[in-house]
């Protein structure tokens, strides 16, 4: 760049192509090009603030003299500074938006059951009609009267799941400065529920599987579903996810990524024959999931088995059950066979026996219990 005095005289004597700056207007730039057949004025301004560079195109020379030009690069230069010293904008982010973003830095990290937050967020009555909504117009107030909507709903464990989601996507949003207001799920309080310790008894079996039996769901998906969580004792997730690269139907093993894994190791699930057989039925309905959503879920399985599973009670006659209560109840009849602790800790995937043991403390009640029962007088 060469620094010189603009006048009508040496502008148009220019042949020489480049950049020229005016010693008087410091920021009017003249860029010759073609051999000094064409000349453009424009203007140079550094933005400390933003780190960069603007440049401004003022026109043509044979369009506008060169007094013309200083007085137009004046007040263009007057609108950036004014630009570059206003208040900046609030970031506006959408809800939705935000949850979208938060997906997929999960994704990105590969971490386990990355969409939870999403499928979360998007079940029917959770925050599903809050997604086009900007994250700052949504108050405390709403939020503890949709958690108690989903309280009454879904029960007490799903709305502790929704809220903590819901300040996941806040603190994530506001950490990535997506959204500068506060996180309002952190002006609820998080019930966290009581450990269960609820198994289903022999005839709460019987009753479920009589009811995965009857027409409204023999010919469904959930059959198979709920009667193999039945027989493997797997987190519903990881059935929900299940994947046919991990299935080997001929040696009788499912085996679950450490990936995808609660404990991050990897699960090697013995498959008793009936298993197998309720595994052959999916064969053919999808190319990767064994259990494809019939609704077309973002993930492409089925992802929440909650409506079903209490329609299965209902029709079971079974009171305050949950799909996670089918895996202690196997756990729970294992030990009751007489299996070893340490083949208890195999077949459920824990990664140390103290796991175990701390699971499946109240099965000493039921021991005791048994053997009390059966002393005569």
């Amino acid at each position: 760049m060469k620094r010189m005095h603009f006048t009508e005289a040496n502008v148009r004597a220019l042949k020489t192509d480049g950049e020229y700056a005016d010693d008087e207007v410091q920021y009017l730039r003249l860029y010759v090009t073609a051999g000094g057949t064409a000349k453009k004025w424009g203007i140079y301004k550094w933005i400390a603030a933003r780190k960069h560079a603007v440049r401004r195109s003022l026109g043509d020379y044979i369009d506008l003299p060169v007094d013309e030009a200083r007085q137009k690069a004046k007040e263009i230069y007057a609108a950036l500074k004014y630009e570059a010293s206003a208040t900046p904008k609030a970031v506006t982010t959408t809800l939705g938006a935000a949850l979208d973003e938060y997906t997929d830095s999960l994704t990105l990290k590969k971490r386990k059951q990355p969409r939870w937050a999403d499928e979360t967020f998007r079940r029917e009555g959770v925050y599903d009609d809050w997604l086009e909504r900007p994250m700052g117009n949504i108050t405390a107030i709403e939020l503890e009267g949709r958690q108690s909507k989903i309280t009454k709903e879904r029960g007490p464990a799903a709305a502790t799941r929704a809220l903590k989601s819901f300040r996941a996507v806040y603190a994530y949003a506001i950490r990535r400065k997506l959204y500068q207001g506060d996180n309002v799920g952190m002006d609820l309080e998080l019930i966290e529920s009581e450990p269960r310790d609820r198994v289903l008894n022999d005839r709460e079996r019987g009753q479920v599987l009589a009811a995965l039996e009857t027409d409204e769901f023999k010919f469904t998906i959930w059959r198979p579903f709920f009667r193999l969580l039945q027989l493997t004792g797997v987190r519903w997730g990881n059935l929900a996810a299940a994947n046919w690269k991990d299935v080997d139907l001929e040696a009788a093993i499912w085996t679950i990524p450490g990936s995808e894994s609660k404990m991050k190791n990897v699960m090697r699930v013995r498959l008793r024959a009936e298993a197998v057989e309720l595994f052959r039925e999916q064969v053919g309905k999808d190319k990767t999931w064994v259990f494809p959503s019939p609704k077309k879920s973002r993930s492409g399985h089925i992802t929440e088995p909650g409506y079903a599973w209490l329609r299965v009670l209902e029709a079971a006659g079974i009171e305050h059950a949950t799909p996670h209560d089918l895996r202690r109840t196997f756990g729970s009849v294992l030990l009751r066979g007489g299996a070893p602790l340490e083949v208890v800790k195999e077949t459920l995937g824990h990664r140390n026996i103290q796991t175990t043991e701390r699971h499946y403390a109240f099965m000493d009640d039921l021991t005791v219990r048994k053997y009390l029962d059966g002393i005569s007088g």
